[in-house]
Parts: structure tokens; sequence; C-alpha cells
């Protein structure tokens, strides 16, 4: 996996699995959501993926990885990057026990967006992985705070 998890004090995190493990067993209601963002500045892609831990009624808490890359300059192949990056994460953790509840995709389903483009390969491709795809227009948590750490 590219970069360490973090959480948002800077405190690297050495295994993230273990730490989403300890923190269901602290904490067994919570629902576990992954996402990516980017975005281009200059001549360089900054990518940020969040694991979100959310205990619903009660607040959540968020780690996250930051990478960058030379600038991608074709919008489909940055928004599918995001989504596999994404599905990275899910893999990892599912493969070490943990139920994703969602992967957030910053990606419109709506045809008048230029995101929507690959709307139907990302949805295609996280739904046919087993999990369940949210988009933009539920403005998800996850790309949220992604977007904000891309932008800070």
């Amino acid at each position: 996996m590219r970069d360490k998890f973090k959480k948002f004090g800077g405190e690297v995190i050495a295994d993230v699995a273990d730490y989403v493990k300890q923190y269901l067993f602290q904490f067994p209601d919570t629902e576990v959501m992954v996402g990516t963002d980017s975005q281009n500045k200059g001549e360089i892609t900054t990518y940020c993926t969040i694991i979100a831990m959310y205990r619903p009624g009660k607040g959540g808490h968020c780690i996250y990885r930051k990478w960058k890359t030379k600038k991608v300059t074709v919008r489909s192949v940055r928004l599918l990057s995001e989504v596999w990056a994404s599905i990275e994460v899910a893999n990892l953790l599912r493969d070490s026990g943990i139920t994703i509840k969602y992967l957030d995709i910053d990606i419109n389903p709506n045809p008048k967006f230029k995101s929507y483009e690959v709307y139907s390969s990302a949805k295609g491709m996280i739904e046919g992985l087993g999990y369940e795809c949210r988009c933009k227009t539920f403005i998800p948590l996850v790309t949220s705070m992604a977007d904000w750490v891309v932008k800070s």
C-alpha cells in the first residue's frame, strides 16, 4: 500500500487493519466506510483515501492516507484511480475480516456533470466486488473528508 494511514493529529498507524479491528472491538456498533478524492494543482495530483468509522447517532472517527503523483491530466483516469485506491483499501480491510459498509465515490450519476463519464464503470467495479456504492448526490461523508484533506 502506498503511504501509511495517519490520524488527523499526525500519528502514523503502523497496521491499518489492526487499528480498525481494535476500534471495532471497542465500538462494535461502528460502520466502516472508505472513499478517495483527488485534486490537480500545478504539475501534481494529490490523492487522499479516508477510512471513516461511523457510530450512528454517536459520531465517528476518520483516518487517512495522502500521496502525490505527477499530474493526471485525463479526468476519467484520475477518477477511476480514486475508485481503485478505495477498492485497494476496502479489500485489505475485508481480507482482514472487517465488514465495509460503503465505498463513497466523488462521481456524479447525473449526465449533466463531467464525472458522469465514468459513473457506470466505477459503480460496476465497486458493486461487482460486493461493496455498496454511494455517489456524489448523497453527499458522502468520506469523500467530503477526503476533499478537505487534499485541499489542505
